[in-house]
């Protein structure tokens, strides 16, 4: 048996009641790897033979977890393999794990917040009656969530891909 890493790019989505906007994941490298931690899914047992893939009898274990490569945090999928992997088989856990993380355990993980944080906003109103500027304060719930897969610029990649 052998260790096969599989990485692909990460966003955060920030969002609160009136906004959604995207950051670096990066700054959420603590929190989104305490979330992986307690995210105990294997998606080995998922694989299927589906359009007549293979790749699945030989594959094992796959745990899901976050890795840094020189400044950037990449997703990973560690996955466990028979000796005798080979490229098609790659080829097809790839295919088989980009539909994961868009429809399957990615569309669900990226929908639990990894981290949430509150933001005093305040602004300067104008009251014409007593024609005066006066304050006003809130609190702002921010929640972050973590996708393993986007609509643009998403790859899946080997570790000699990434380090390509």
């Amino acid at each position: 048996m052998k260790t096969l890493k599989i990485y692909n790019p990460l966003i955060a989505q920030i969002a609160s009641e009136s906004n959604c906007f995207t950051a670096p994941a990066e700054e959420y490298a603590a929190e989104l790897l305490e979330a992986l931690e307690n995210d105990d899914t294997d998606l080995a047992e998922y694989a299927d033979d589906y359009h007549g893939a293979t790749y699945y009898k030989k594959l094992h274990n796959v745990t899901m977890s976050a890795e840094w490569y020189g400044r950037r945090l990449y997703g990973l999928a560690t996955c466990e393999v028979d000796d005798d992997w080979t490229d098609e088989d790659t080829a097809q856990l790839k295919e088989y794990l980009s539909g994961q993380y868009s429809d399957g355990w990615g569309e669900g993980f990226e929908q639990r917040e990894v981290f949430s944080y509150t933001e005093t906003e305040t602004s300067e109103e104008y009251d014409e009656e007593a024609d005066e500027y006066y304050e006003s304060e809130w609190d702002v719930r921010y929640d972050v969530y973590i996708s393993f897969w986007q609509d643009k610029n998403f790859r899946l990649m080997t570790e000699a891909e990434l380090k390509a």
